[in-house]
């Protein structure tokens, strides 16, 4: 059985092994302000440590992806506006292409309004966290195009990046879905439900 990673960081590898859910990873935490508090509070609670555990992050992964990209100078954004994300969120709802052209295209677009709420700056945060509430509520009303991981994801980068008022949260509340079977069989196919609205919009600030 081999010996568990050592959490200790040097100066010429400053990076914490940390097991997030079932996965471990080499992490600089000084990039991470939260990781970064975790690890301390861990480290002084428990100075005989030799691995940091945290329970699953939902959006960790994400996170990571979104950081890649960045370093990678990868234009994810492509100069688009939220507005112009929203556009091409609703092209799936649309019939001027074919159906499945239209929704892959609306489920790509889901990727840069998740990278956007990760990373993007915003320079109104209260007009424009309306406006990017009023896209997530989109997609999370939309589950004939959307899948049910994606609503989820982009629920949750919604109520990290932006307080969430409690009428937002029972507007979103209003299209989860719990039944583990129903969304199983949802996520392996592209047929999922009609019950969908173009009641969505929950601000003063129309896109």
């Amino acid at each position: 059985m081999s010996e568990p990673s050592q959490a200790i960081t040097t100066a010429a590898s400053p990076k914490t092994v940390i097991r997030i859910g079932d996965v471990h990873y080499d992490i600089d935490v000084s990039k991470i302000p939260y990781l970064s508090s975790f690890v301390n509070f861990q480290a002084n609670a428990q100075p005989e440590t030799t691995e940091f555990v945290h329970g699953p992050l939902p959006l960790f992964d994400h996170h990571t992806l979104c950081k890649t990209y960045e370093l990678l100078c990868i234009d994810v954004l492509g100069g688009q506006t939220i507005n112009e994300i929203f556009n091409d969120l609703r092209s799936g709802k649309y019939d001027d292409e074919p159906v499945k052209a239209n929704r892959a295209k609306a489920r790509d677009t889901a990727f840069r309004l998740l990278y956007l709420m990760l990373l993007g700056e915003f320079q109104d945060e209260a007009k424009d966290s309306a406006k990017i509430f009023n896209a997530v509520l989109f997609v999370v009303s939309h589950s004939a195009t959307f899948k049910w991981r994606t609503r989820k994801v982009l629920r949750a980068a919604y109520e990290e990046r932006f307080v969430i008022s409690t009428k937002q949260k029972a507007r979103l509340d209003q299209w989860e879905k719990t039944d583990a079977a129903k969304l199983a069989a949802e996520d392996a196919g592209d047929v999922t439900t009609e019950e969908e609205s173009d009641c969505y919009y929950d601000s003063d600030y129309s896109l």
